[in-house]
């Protein structure tokens, strides 16, 4: 109750003196006899304001002597309601505590309050005690200003009349705080045939209220647990919708009527968070394979920050390799993103993007966020993408059978027809070239999430496209991370090496050189598409490339089967040992002698270098300081010696050490001579068999 106090009667109209009030029905007809009368009445007085002697209030006089006062415009009967004024609340009360007040309880509180006003205003003339007597007086005899009169009922809550201790009550209650003038509310107990009677409406065939009564007499609930029907009904609305409808909705559906937390995107950068999900395409399409008809599945990408479309694949299902390619097609467009949220499926719950090694947010450095499962609202975005492109797409084709393919009927309908050939199945590439087309008009219409802006055609205000939105963050300094999306969008497995071997989907992968010296674990990198080689990558910290090793590249025929492939196998190693050999002259004709530089070597340095040193035979040389050359020159400096490294290092120390047999030691020859007797030194250097007699003599 919201009331506004109206203006109380003016301060001479609530005051008279004993000569005023002499000879008034009820009174003396003296002024002593006044002042007597109003001492035994105790009729509050004060002084006068100007002059001397005492004023009385009026409020205690005798009902005839007021009529008679009103009737000389002494005291005004009634106020005027245009001249209201708003009650006001005093600071010391909280408001927050009237919040999860009832009506009927903030009414009272509201009279309780204009009722303690008129007291403040009362006692602004005397004591306060005094000032209550006075309210109470006059609420007995109906004389208040009208709206504090009408007010005393609805703050009294019951029969009864006004009295002082309650208003000293409220005045306590005040005091700690607004909330607490309004009366507790009683809670009434729940009825008992609340329970049984839920327990049947809140079913996933939902009931009506009137079906809901008769299952509860058929299932034999006892006759004083049935409630009416006006009962029922006056239940089920009293709970509200939420409450009433839990048991007969799903959890996502009951989601839509719930509060929701609306996610601000302003301060998002392109990039900073994709959203993906796959959805089943709602129409018949011809499979690339079979030739028979079956729904595609479509997983598409969308950045959160400009809306953009960036990715998609089109798969048989929601695999990883779809998932990895529409994430390949992403990346290409927009970079690498720092978020991928994405569902809960196992297109991404697996190693191939979740390993902390070879998984694809460890090599890309990107992160995922998954969002709870049978929660669709958490991926608004892509939800709404797949109703701007996708759902459309689908309609564009004759062979278009409902959302989720559940309308049975329209999906009879369309089979008919394609069985009949009056229509046909759509290629994938058909369904390409239209999600590609709806894909660019989406990227260039202007969307409602995104800013207003200047149409600088039109002139008129619209919001931003997204490809308007990201050329602004463009505009803005903002540019893209770009990878080699090739390499990196490659699968990637943890595999062993064994003499040379990669053994690797049922099949052995080799390279006689790049895997030479290598012998534990590998990261492989495959495509699934080619199985022809793969390439493989060192596990450590590096992360450097190795080789690429070829199926069955280690392979050769068991025996020659004739004398002319004998022959023939013979005249093209000779030519490949020419071609070697002529590729190590032009190497050797275009090495540049770059003076040498002594480098004293860390313990780190030296330790690598002893043991390259020990593996050439080389463990008298001493290496406290070991010269460092670029472009692999020999050293013009005397007494030096290179340091050979790399995975030729063997083929450049025989090379530089028959060319410098005088500075070699005993144990170096004898290890020099014993290298160029292996066939394998032999044909790595380019020595035909017929120089097999005459070899380069050692010492």
């Amino acid at each position: 109750m919201n009331q506004e106090l109206q203006s109380l009667p003016s301060d001479a109209a609530l005051w008279a003196t004993a000569a005023q009030l002499a000879g008034l029905p009820g009174l003396p007809q003296s002024e002593r006899g006044v002042r007597l009368y109003a001492e035994r009445a105790g009729l509050i007085k004060r002084k006068k304001k100007a002059g001397k002697g005492w004023e009385y209030h009026t409020g205690l006089l005798p009902a005839e002597a007021k009529k008679m006062l009103s009737e000389q415009e002494a005291l005004p009967v009634e106020v005027t309601e245009s001249a209201a004024l708003p009650v006001v609340i005093p600071p010391r009360c909280d408001i927050r505590q009237t919040l999860d007040l009832k009506k009927w309880q903030r009414d009272i509180m509201d009279a309780r309050l204009i009722v303690l006003r008129e007291v403040e205003r009362v006692a602004e003339e005397m004591t306060i005690s005094e000032a209550i007597g006075v309210v109470v007086a006059l609420a007995a005899d109906g004389t208040l200003p009208s709206a504090v009169q009408a007010a005393v009922p609805v703050a009294l809550a019951k029969k009864g009349g006004l009295s002082a201790s309650t208003i000293r009550r409220w005045q306590a209650a005040e005091k700690l705080g607004l909330g607490a003038l309004a009366p507790t509310a009683v809670e009434r107990g729940e009825p008992e045939w609340v329970r049984p009677f839920m327990a049947v409406y809140r079913a996933p065939s939902r009931p009506t209220v009137a079906d809901t009564l008769r299952q509860m007499g058929e299932r034999g609930v006892a006759a004083h647990l049935i409630p009416s029907y006006a009962q029922a009904l006056r239940h089920v609305n009293a709970i509200g919708e939420v409450e009433a409808s839990k048991g007969r909705m799903t959890l996502n559906l009951l989601r839509t009527r719930l509060p929701f937390i609306r996610r601000y995107t302003g301060d998002l950068q392109p990039g900073d968070v994709v959203n993906g999900d796959g959805h089943l395409f709602y129409a018949l399409v011809r499979h690339p394979n079979t030739g028979k008809r079956y729904q595609p599945e479509v997983t598409e990408i969308f950045d959160v920050a400009t809306r953009r479309h960036i990715g998609w694949s089109i798969a048989f299902a929601e695999s990883t390799l779809a998932v990895m390619d529409a994430l390949r097609m992403a990346v290409e467009d927009l970079g690498v993103p720092r978020i991928v949220h994405y569902d809960n499926g196992s297109g991404v719950r697996n190693k191939n993007f979740q390993d902390e090694v070879t998984g694809l947010k460890t090599r890309l450095g990107f992160e995922f966020y998954h969002q709870t499962p049978g929660n669709p609202q958490a991926g608004g975005i892509v939800e709404r993408g797949h109703q701007q492109i996708l759902i459309p797409a689908a309609r564009r084709f004759a062979t278009y059978v409902g959302r989720r393919g559940k309308d049975d009927g329209l999906r009879r309908i369309v089979e008919k027809r394609l069985d009949e050939g009056k229509i046909h199945l759509p290629t994938i590439e058909e369904v390409v070239a239209v999600i590609d087309t709806l894909r660019e008009q989406y990227n260039n219409r202007p969307h409602s999430s995104l800013p207003l802006m200047t149409d600088p055609v039109t002139g008129k205000r619209r919001h931003e496209s997204p490809n308007e939105a990201l050329q602004r963050h463009f505009n803005n300094g903002w540019r893209p991370v770009k990878v080699d999306t090739l390499e990196e969008f490659r699968l990637e497995e943890v595999r062993n090496v064994v003499r040379g071997e990669i053994r690797f989907h049922s099949m052995i992968y080799a390279n006689a050189e790049g895997l030479r010296g290598l012998h534990g674990q590998v990261r492989v990198r495959y495509d699934p598409r080619d199985g022809s080689k793969i390439w493989v990558w060192s596990l450590d910290k590096d992360d450097r490339f190795i080789c690429e090793a070829l199926k069955d590249g280690n392979s050769a025929p068991y025996l020659i089967d004739s004398v002319q492939e004998h022959a023939e196998q013979k005249r093209l190693r000779g030519q490949l040992q020419r071609l070697d050999r002529k590729r190590l002259e032009k190497q050797a004709e275009t090495r540049r002698t770059i003076e040498a530089e002594v480098v004293p070597l860390t313990i780190e340095q030296q330790e690598m270098a002893d043991e390259m040193m020990d593996r050439l035979g080389m463990v008298d040389q001493p290496t406290a300081e070991v010269i460092l050359l670029r472009g692999g020159a020999t050293p013009s400096q005397p007494g030096s010696r290179p340091l050979f490294r790399g995975e030729f290092a063997e083929r450049d120390w025989i090379v530089w050490a028959l060319d410098h047999q005088e500075a070699l030691s005993e144990e170096e020859l004898d290890t020099l001579e014993a290298k160029l007797e292996d066939p394998r030194v032999r044909m790595m250097l380019g020595m035909d068999e017929e120089e097999e007699s005459d070899h380069v003599a050692v010492r």
